[in-house]
């Protein structure tokens, strides 16, 4: 009986063991699914606020203005009988009439979870129109070897044009085919990811990294970027400037838009190197919206046109849309309020 019972004790003693570390196991799955059925909840519902940021935004875009402070909204304000009122603006106006969202990819809250950036392409650097020395010094601030900035051009500008014929340092089919790679397009760039594809960039890291040429170049507009929309680095590169000059155009701006040649010498100290009726004050109607929302480690740019003249045409185009990596630009600037309460769920709760 003894031995019998020893027997006894030590497979028992087995079975709760078992059954405890089955359990043990049992409970972490759970945890584990409980975790994962959160976050899908959580994407779920920052899915939806992005959507509905968006929605907002292309609705302000198609319904109201652009002046040189911004995308104008309509001013709402709420009467003593709980009713919302919606105050016109002046929408042929180019001067700010105080409210507007900033174009210049400055983050904001957008609905719940959301946020939001705003970039008017015509603050960008043209890659498929601009002069080898404004892509050269864009090259030098991202830390492009100099020996390499011309050979890299070249082979751009044979990527891009029609013919066959290779520039000094070029690249056309003959060197793709070396290198088992595709033949140049010949014909402009609708992405600035397209780069890529041009013999010798992709080799180049610090274009990429953090998207950061993408950011800062747009394939539609030949002409001098916008001073009010421009980044720091764009402005550098097309203008010349040093680092210390735009950064004091950029920090001004903000309170006070760029309206003429003469504003930026007295700020900056220095003679700019454009004509007067050269100088881009306004946005286009070319936009490139980013949205993302709180906890995720990606983000959505979509690239919206607002057609000038209707006629058949949509009242906006989404020219295509990626889903990115969540850019440090983004969530190392803390995000401001968007002026207008268009985003206030006080206002226009969440159905």
């Amino acid at each position: 009986m003894t031995k019998q019972n020893g027997f006894v004790l030590v497979t028992t003693l087995w079975i709760l063991a078992t059954l405890t570390i089955a359990a043990s196991f049992f409970a972490l799955w759970t945890q584990r699914a409980v975790g994962i059925v959160q976050n899908m909840q959580t994407d779920t519902q920052g899915e939806i606020d992005m959507y509905s940021t968006q929605s907002t935004i292309t609705y302000l875009l198609v319904t109201q203005g652009r002046n040189v402070g911004g995308l104008m909204v309509p001013q709402i304000e709420t009467e003593e009988k709980g009713e919302i009122a919606i105050e016109e603006i002046d929408a042929d106006s180019i001067l700010p009439v105080g409210g507007e969202i900033g174009l210049d990819d400055r983050p904001y809250f957008g609905y719940g979870k959301a946020f939001f950036a705003l970039q008017d392409k015509r603050g960008l650097i043209g890659i498929n129109f601009t002069s080898r020395s404004v892509l050269s010094r864009l090259f030098g601030l991202l830390g492009v070897e100099p020996e390499l900035h011309g050979p890299l051009i070249a082979k751009l500008q044979d990527y891009i044009d029609p013919d066959d014929l290779h520039r000094l340092n070029g690249a056309e089919d003959s060197h793709y085919e070396k290198r088992n790679l595709p033949p140049p397009l010949n014909h402009y760039l609708t992405t600035s990811m397209e780069c890529k594809n041009v013999l010798d960039w992709e080799q180049q890291e610090v274009l990429w990294k953090d998207n950061i040429f993408g950011q800062l170049t747009n394939t539609i507009f030949a002409t001098y970027p916008n001073f009010n929309t421009a980044p720091a680095l764009v402005l550098q590169s097309a203008y010349n400037l040093s680092a210390n000059e735009a950064n004091q155009i950029v920090n001004t701006r903000r309170n006070q838009p760029i309206l003429s040649v003469r504003q930026i010498n007295q700020m900056t100290g220095s003679l700019l190197e454009v004509e007067p009726e050269e100088l881009m004050i306004f946005p286009s109607s070319d936009l490139r919206l980013t949205i993302w929302h709180e906890g995720s480690k990606r983000m959505r740019q979509v690239h919206i046109n607002i057609p000038v003249g209707l006629n058949d045409k949509k009242p906006w185009q989404i020219d295509y849309s990626l889903d990115l990596p969540l850019l440090p630009i983004y969530t190392e600037t803390p995000p401001i309020h968007a002026q207008t309460t268009f985003f206030d769920s006080a206002l226009f709760p969440k159905m």
